[in-house]
């Protein structure tokens, strides 16, 4: 019997599921996915939820040719839920236990544990996950493993995080109608750290960037643990929409301007006459040239204001200088062209593009940084081994 896990991404720009096998020495491969344009989603969220059904049965349908084309006998039927978008919130929550014999023991780590998790949600919310960050022990705190250690009162400090379950529902729903049952909603950028980051990275001090089409999550690491996530309402597209409003152009005319002719910095390998030739979409729209110089500052602009709130949001939390091991930049938005020198330029850091590690089967993919988030959402069921997370199937020749 193998295990198979499954994921969907319902995103801005496009929808994805993903199916990954645990392989015999442990690694998780991804034996088959799909994506699509996504439709009816807007900023990471689902504005018409038959259009979205709709992206959904696509993928699914896509994936199930591939099945059927193998001969495998494996019905696709629950996935994991990855979720974006500027309605996840993270909130500090703590739990407590007295210290009885004068020195901890594990019942009473376990008590302090359990007190955190039984912290309320604000009403309407959802938890994705609760991250356990370290012990304090009276006055001492940032503690690891306190066992055996002196003391009157425990405290466990953790990070609740936390999204709309109205939203979370819509995509329960949109997957539903498409016959695809939601296992568990797991949260987008920790997902892609998972994917990305090596534990040296974690222990070192690392922040994950993940850009979506319709926000930017963030999750930041120090001494292996957790320490800031969360999500900021502008991405991709948004540098789409500045360039379609700048040079009069159709949306899509301005991803192909964003994709194939912009940079992220400003002049990189230009001069002040260097142009871009615009063909036209129409028989009644000539074609034209616009400066490559002023495209680029329209992309520098919105891509600065994103490093911008990062940089901000890690001065406020005092990590940007625990940051030893830099920045990874994931997720569709990673490949943007010098996008790396723009981010170390705005945050005084190292920056890297990730590409999923322990993960195969992505061998050969033009953009391996935009499969890391699905990716993470692949191990994070290997490693829970959730029953709802997997199918178990008889592979044979699955998608081989």
């Amino acid at each position: 019997m193998s295990k198979i896990h499954a994921a969907l991404e319902i995103g801005t720009s496009r929808t994805m599921l993903a199916v990954g096998e645990t392989q015999s020495g442990g690694r998780m491969k991804i034996i088959s996915h799909a994506e699509i344009p996504s439709s009816g989603v807007r900023k990471s969220q689902i504005i018409d939820i038959s259009q979205a059904t709709q992206s959904i049965r696509s993928v699914l349908r896509e994936i199930e040719s591939k099945r059927d084309q193998s001969g495998a006998n494996v019905e696709i039927n629950t996935a994991l839920l990855v979720v974006s978008g500027q309605h996840i919130h993270v909130a500090h929550s703590e739990g407590n236990a007295v210290v009885e014999g004068g020195k901890v023991n594990e019942a009473e780590m376990m008590e302090a544990a359990r007190r955190s998790r039984e912290m309320p949600l604000p009403k309407g919310r959802e938890l994705l996950d609760i991250i356990d960050q370290d012990y304090q022990i009276d006055s001492l705190g940032g503690i690891s493993s306190p066992k055996g250690m002196s003391g009157r009162m425990l405290k466990l400090n953790t990070l609740q995080i936390h999204a709309s379950s109205d939203r979370i529902q819509d995509a329960r729903t949109a997957a539903e109608n498409a016959r695809l049952e939601i296992s568990e909603p797991v949260f987008a950028a920790t997902c892609t750290a998972d994917a990305v980051l090596e534990e040296h990275e974690r222990r070192n001090g690392a922040l994950v960037l993940d850009l979506g089409g319709g926000s930017t999550g963030y999750a930041a690491y120090c001494d292996s643990i957790l320490a800031t996530a969360g999500v900021v309402g502008v991405g991709g597209d948004h540098v789409t929409n500045d360039i379609a409003y700048a040079f009069q152009t159709t949306n899509a005319q301005a991803e192909q301007l964003k994709t194939d002719e912009a940079s992220a910095c400003i002049g990189q390998y230009t001069t002040e006459n260097s142009r871009v030739r615009l063909t036209g979409s129409s028989a009644l729209m000539e074609s034209r040239a616009i400066s490559r110089r002023a495209l680029d500052t329209v992309v520098n602009a919105r891509l600065k204001e994103i490093f911008t709130m990062i940089r901000e949001t890690l001065e406020e939390n005092d990590l940007i200088h625990r940051l030893h091991a830099g920045v990874v930049i994931a997720g569709g938005g990673a490949g943007m062209r010098d996008i790396e020198a723009l981010a170390e330029q705005e945050l005084g850091l190292g920056v890297r593009r990730g590409r999923p590690l322990h993960v195969d089967g992505l061998e050969g993919v033009p953009d391996p940084w935009s499969y890391a988030t699905i990716s993470g959402a692949l191990l994070y069921s290997q490693r829970t081994g959730d029953d709802a997370g997997f199918l178990n199937s008889i592979l044979g020749r699955f998608f081989k």
